[in-house]
């Protein structure tokens, strides 16, 4: 995959122009590495990137009107949305949407869901028919809410109440559930005054009942409907029987179900109709005046019946619901028998899910293992998370290594971790998000935003030991975005490498101008010090730039206790009394006995002064004014600065005694003894001040951080000198 990019006034991107090969190969995993130093380029390219993958428009937020160009290709068709992953530095609000679909087993998944599929179909038919003969949409809830029970559990309460030896109720379907529990009415009926006159009423009905020639309160009109029902869905009148009813002790023969029925309600109307009750039913119907019971009231005039029902709401209510479900009894009997059938395999296909290990552990298992923090993390849902499509419990334990663990809460573990650790826990969801996307096929470019910057270096090398994973998966292009120079070589040579020039392309370094950002590979790939020894003999540049280097082998080695080479070099980086007598054969020599594999180096100029040649190079390279020179060139500058500092700061103090006298940090020792000399100077000290502070890191380097020479402008270092210049030609 090769990425074309074109950018203008892209949040302070002011021109690039660049092309990135991700092309992989038996010698490359495609990997690019891309180091910007600080406010050149690699936040303004994420953001960049970031547009592209929420869809998003691009611009200059400080010049706004600035016309902005973005146009990215990949293989020279334009870049889309889903070709693009921006993983930013840190965010630690960020959560992965992923977590839920992260399944290790899809298959599993399908199965469970066709054996939920038959049941959940027959289960909404079922509340579809219950819905309608209750006249109530969330029938489930309701269902659920009148037996107590967690609406999560409705198969299993169908399918104990089914299993149950109930009465029938199916005299209360045709009510719907509104006429009967009107809230208002209800709200009354739990009052004391309504409850008194409720429990009147029906003590009077109970007390007729038990007085009638028919009915009793044990065979009342409700048990003598359920007869009438059997007999009637039995057959028996039909087959010519007959039954004897006992009246006033006579017997009574009934050949049919109008009969039956009408005899038994007229022996109900007898007791409705009785002074007695009406009285009472007269106070009770007293209390229902209002406009919002007034419906109930109505409704209740023409069904007294009921009315004793509600002396034990619960029940009514269950029995009301029961009424429902019997009217419905072959829907309700065939989901029941379904849902036993699929019982068993549901619960093996749970079992299963529970032994899986889903990508989401495989990830939370990768991050406890690779990653150095106070926590462990584990999931507890996991069923729910393989089966439908939950969000995991993550459970954090916290361990402060003193023998002792505490679950904590996301929010709790926050406030308790370094900000090295919470970048390790915003690093987990972007596990997950990388996960998802390696079950893909399609081709996505991963933008990587400094994504180790603030670790330790084991949880740095953590990122880049699963870097180095991720980028053999074929379809994943990864661009590593940092300012961490450091991060950039571990990348360089432990993912990328060096080896071939296809390789060597891949690592790039950005500069900035005024009028364009500038990507070009990375010159010094492995040890800049070897490059600058092997070719220091044809390279004036090489050999100077060395000096800082090979006088720190001097200082560390000791030489027998012959320190004559280490002060001539010194000489050459500070000012002292033999600096203008050094000449290149010094250093030849030095040079040779230094690095003992090269007992024949031999430099041109051998007569040249040294500082002399300091001098050309520097003015050399500022006349150039290049934005990026080489790290050689940065040094020759950097030490250029600093000897014509403290040739100013030496003339101006005037004493060679206290100049003689200083054993160490010269720079420093002159700088504060011009301070104390020329307080009132605050403009040249100010200036000499920048000396102490760019020029230290330039001079002393070693082959594991020269970054801040990297990071430093050579604008910022061509100015510096001739600022300092100038101070020399007007004295």
């Amino acid at each position: 995959m090769k990425l074309k990019l074109e950018l203008a006034n892209c949040y302070g991107i002011n021109q690039l122009s660049k092309e990135l090969d991700f092309t992989k190969s038996a010698i490359s995993n495609g990997v690019n590495s891309l180091y910007a130093p600080n406010g050149t380029l690699k936040t303004s390219l994420a953001k960049t990137f970031k547009d592209v993958e929420t869809g998003s428009p691009t611009k200059d937020l400080i010049f706004p009107e600035r016309v902005t160009n973005r146009d990215i290709k990949i293989d020279n068709v334009d870049i889309t949305s889903d070709q693009v992953l921006v993983i930013d530095s840190y965010n630690e609000s960020y959560t992965s949407q992923q977590v839920s679909t992260l399944l290790v087993n899809d298959a599993l998944k399908q199965q469970y869901e066709a054996a939920l599929k038959e049941v959940d179909d027959k289960r909404n038919t079922l509340l579809k028919a219950l819905a309608k003969v209750s006249g109530k949409r969330d029938i489930a809830t309701l269902i659920c809410e009148v037996f107590a029970k967690p609406e999560k559990s409705l198969l299993e309460l169908f399918t104990d109440l089914w299993q149950q030896n109930l009465p029938d109720n199916t005299r209360l379907y045709e009510f719907k559930y509104a006429e009967l529990f009107n809230p208002k009415v209800i709200d009354l009926i739990c009052s004391g005054d309504f409850n008194q006159e409720l429990a009147e009423y029906v003590d009077t009905y109970d007390k007729l009942i038990q007085e009638s020639s028919v009915l009793s309160k044990v065979f009342n009109h409700q048990k003598a409907g359920v007869v009438s029902k059997s007999l009637t869905e039995t057959g028996f009148f039909s087959a010519s029987h007959s039954v004897n009813i006992s009246v006033d002790g006579e017997k009574r023969e009934v050949t049919s179900k109008e009969d039956l029925n009408q005899l038994l309600q007229d022996e109900q109307d007898k007791v409705l109709q009785s002074p007695e009750l009406k009285e009472k039913f007269s106070r009770v119907d007293g209390k229902l005046k209002t406009k919002d019971t007034q419906a109930f009231r109505d409704f209740i005039a023409e069904h007294q019946e009921l009315l004793p029902e509600y002396q034990n709401l619960a029940e009514f209510k269950q029995n009301v619901m029961l009424g429902y479900l019997q009217s419905q009894q072959a829907v309700w009997e065939d989901l029941v028998a379904t849902y036993k059938q699929n019982q068993e395999l549901v619960g093996n296909i749970v079992y299963q899910a529970q032994q899986q290990k889903t990508t989401w552990e495989t990830v939370v298992e990768t991050f406890n293992k690779r990653f150095k923090v106070p926590f462990k993390l584990s999931v507890d849902n996991q069923d729910e998370v393989i089966l439908n499509g939950a969000a995991p419990a993550i459970n954090f334990e916290f361990d402060d290594g003193r023998g002792e663990s505490e679950q904590v809460s996301q929010s709790g573990l926050i406030a308790a971790l370094s900000q090295g650790e919470k970048r390790a826990l915003y690093i987990l969801n972007v596990l997950f998000e990388i996960e998802i996307r390696r079950q893909g096929t399609q081709p996505i470019l991963i933008v990587i935003d400094d994504i180790a910057d603030s670790f330790d270096y084991k949880n740095k090398y953590a990122i880049v030991e699963y870097l180095h994973d991720i980028a053999k998966v074929p379809h994943f292009n990864l661009l590593l975005l940092t300012h961490n120079f450091d991060f950039h070589r571990i990348i360089g040579s432990r993912i990328i490498g060096s080896k071939s020039q296809e390789a060597r392309n891949k690592r790039t370094i950005a500069t900035k101008t005024v009028e364009r950002i500038e990507v070009n590979t990375e010159k010094y790939q492995n040890d800049v010090f070897t490059a600058w020894k092997r070719n220091m003999h044809n390279n004036e540049a090489f050999m100077i730039a060395s000096i800082p280097f090979v006088r720190n082998l001097t200082e560390y080695c000791g030489f027998n206790g012959d320190n004559s080479h280490y002060e001539k070099l010194t000489s050459l980086l500070h000012l002292k009394p033999n600096s203008l007598d050094l000449r290149v054969s010094d250093l030849q020599v030095i040079y040779r006995d230094i690095f003992k594999d090269k007992p024949d180096l031999t430099f041109r100029n051998a007569d040249a002064i040294i500082i002399d040649k300091i001098f050309e190079q520097s003015e050399s390279l500022v006349r150039a004014a290049h934005e990026s020179p080489e790290l050689e060139c940065k040094v020759i500058v950097a030490m250029a600065i600093r000897l014509k500092a403290e040739q100013f700061m030496i003339a101006k103090i005037a004493n060679q005694t206290f100049v003689n006298g200083i054993n160490s940090n010269q720079t420093r020792e002159l700088f504060d003894k011009y301070v104390e000399q020329f307080q009132t100077e605050v403009d040249t000290i100010s200036l000499l001040d920048q000396v102490n502070l760019m020029t230290p890191e330039n001079i002393h380097l070693n082959s594991f951080m020269y970054e801040p020479i990297l990071d430093m402008s050579a604008h910022s270092l061509y100015q510096l000198y001739a600022d300092i210049k100038q101070l020399l030609d007007t004295e």
